[in-house]
């Protein structure tokens, strides 16, 4: 008898989750997994921060559902938004199709908690979307290009004037990149950086609460060192278009108010008749299954779940390695339901601690056991924990794509290794050396082929063949990365002569495509790459319909 597995929400939890069930139930044909979010991408939250300032562009972050599960042919993809969970039914109800499950996972993520603060919906930005992202992204670019030209003092402090209400990670890290992007913005709008004025307003007395306070101390020096007016003890009472009133003190002029003071769970949820907790968190038990609905196989991860361990006071935070946590046991235990063993596993707090970077050059880390790492290594260190969900996701795709986005294709050198990895290099210029290798190559190929004397490889006379064909390869710009890595492979593997030590690092320098320039990479490429994404992964589309 068939067995559906409903996932709502594509978020770190409902992904992870969704990889794990379709791994265990790949060759049972019977169990069928939908996995239904409002959007045909995966949104990258952790990252939200960088679109927002220009950092990485919006595609960056957009893993397109389809690419993520090309391999995974018992997960059906449905793009809809969910209003109603008929659990008497066992039905998920979306505006434009009705879902039936026998276990669901409930992960939609969760969305900005203002507290009842006036003024935020109204006239705050807030960062919890990829719509958010844009939107402060569009508006900090034009009321600094305002400010710029304000003659009036008071209306040009308040347009150069950014506030970021709230110091948890999402804050802290807006402040970091914010400290970047304020050098970008006056280059680009002729002024001096410090006339950007960045505030971070913090309710608590003291800032960056997840981390120690040692670490948290070092974040507040960073921030200081860098110009960062913090108000810790600060609470923000009313948000106004060009003011936020703080309770007891001086109002701060300003036009843009960063709000990223708290997290609920969706609002959907709210309506799925689940007992809530703090910050509308669906209650789960043990087993992250939802409470009061043990017996109907309905599961609660993510943002959206209140997970606790066994005899712990408190909820894990919301942050994305706890989402993955809860991942793995739904998954196991959704499994064991769909199987009827029923052999369950507990939720355990498994956090390995934290990594958090303020900007492209500084971070913070705490882990293994409470060891403290700041600077340029704790943001590696940030830069290897995502890698790591993508190998646990097993996208190669996305992988190699995050490297690009985050090391290669940035402008204005805000990546870890700044311009050493960023700058756009022309390969116009090695155009001369490809085209000299490449004839050099194929003319010691054809006189190694003829009995003659090659002059540079000696030792295997015999690939004189294939030397010609990879000099032809490269003098026209065709395939040249590859064919240049062949050239490595052969002076390794036919023991060249030392005098010919050069053929290595002209190969070497002929990566980096060399041939997309007066060359036939121009148009195989580009071509090639869109076959192989088409064939490979099918076209990505802005809805999905599911099977």
């Amino acid at each position: 008898m068939a067995k559906n597995i409903v996932v709502i929400g594509a978020g770190f939890a409902g992904v992870y989750a969704t990889k794990k069930l379709a791994k265990r139930f790949k060759n049972n044909s019977d169990v069928h997994i939908t996995l239904i979010d409002r959007h045909s991408y995966f949104t990258y939250m952790t990252q939200l921060h960088e679109v927002a300032t220009e950092r990485i562009e919006p595609e960056s972050i957009q893993y397109d559902l389809q690419r993520l599960f090309h391999k995974s042919k018992n997960v059906n993809l449905v793009t809809d938004t969910i209003s109603e969970v008929d659990k008497d039914s066992k039905i998920v109800v979306g505006e434009h199709g009705k879902y039936p499950y026998d276990s669901l996972l409930i992960s939609m993520g969760g969305e900005p908690n203002d507290f009842g603060t006036p003024g935020v919906k109204e006239n705050g930005f807030t960062l919890w979307s990829m719509e958010d992202a844009i939107r402060l992204r569009n508006h900090i670019s034009d009321i600094i290009r305002k400010g710029a030209v304000e003659r009036d003092p008071a209306k040009r402090r308040a347009m150069l004037t950014l506030v970021v209400c709230g110091s948890g990670f999402t804050g802290a890290e807006t402040v970091g990149e914010l400290i970047d992007y304020r050098k970008v913005l006056a280059k680009q709008n002729k002024l001096d950086p410090n006339e950007i004025k960045v505030i971070m307003v913090e309710a608590n007395p003291t800032i960056i609460n997840m981390l120690d306070r040692t670490n948290a101390a070092h974040a507040e020096k960073y921030f200081k060192k860098n110009n960062v007016e913090i108000r810790a003890g600060s609470m923000i009472s009313k948000v106004n278009a060009d003011s936020v009133e703080i309770k007891d003190q001086e109002p701060i002029t300003t036009n843009t108010l960063i709000w990223t003071a708290g997290v609920k769970t969706n609002h959907t949820a709210d309506e799925f008749g689940i007992e809530a907790g703090r910050g509308g968190r669906l209650i789960t038990n043990e087993y992250l299954q939802a409470k009061g609905f043990e017996d109907q196989s309905i599961y609660v991860a993510g943002d959206n779940s209140n997970a606790t361990e066994k005899g712990a006071e408190r909820a894990v935070p919301q942050t994305a390695q706890e989402a993955e946590n809860e991942a793995l046991v739904v998954a196991h235990n959704i499994g064991e339901d769909i199987s009827g063993s029923k052999n369950y596993v507990e939720f355990k707090d498994k956090n390995l601690g934290f990594t958090v970077s303020f900007g492209a050059h500084y971070g913070i880390a705490q882990v293994f056991g409470g060891k403290r790492i700041r600077g340029w290594f704790a943001t590696i260190m940030k830069h290897f924990t995502n890698f790591l969900y993508f190998a646990r996701i097993s996208s190669g795709y996305y992988l190699w794509k995050y490297i690009l986005d985050e090391f290669f294709w940035v402008k204005n050198g805000r990546t870890v290794f700044s311009y050493h990895t960023s700058r756009k290099s022309n390969v116009l210029w090695t155009v001369p050396l490809r085209l000299f290798f490449g004839l050099s190559l194929f003319l010691d190929g054809l006189a190694n082929m003829n009995g003659g004397n090659p002059w540079i490889i000696t030792a295997h006379p015999g690939v004189g063949w294939l030397e010609a064909i990879i000099g032809c390869f490269i003098f026209l710009g065709l395939c040249t990365f590859i064919a240049s890595l062949f050239v490595i492979c052969l002076f390794f593997f036919t023991m060249m002569a030392t005098s010919t030590i050069w053929v290595l690092f002209a190969a070497i320098a002929l990566l980096n495509g060399s041939g997309r320039s007066i060359g036939l990479d121009y148009w195989f490429i580009p071509w090639i790459e869109k076959v192989w994404g088409k064939a490979r992964y099918g076209v990505p589309q802005s809805i999905y319909h599911g099977k």
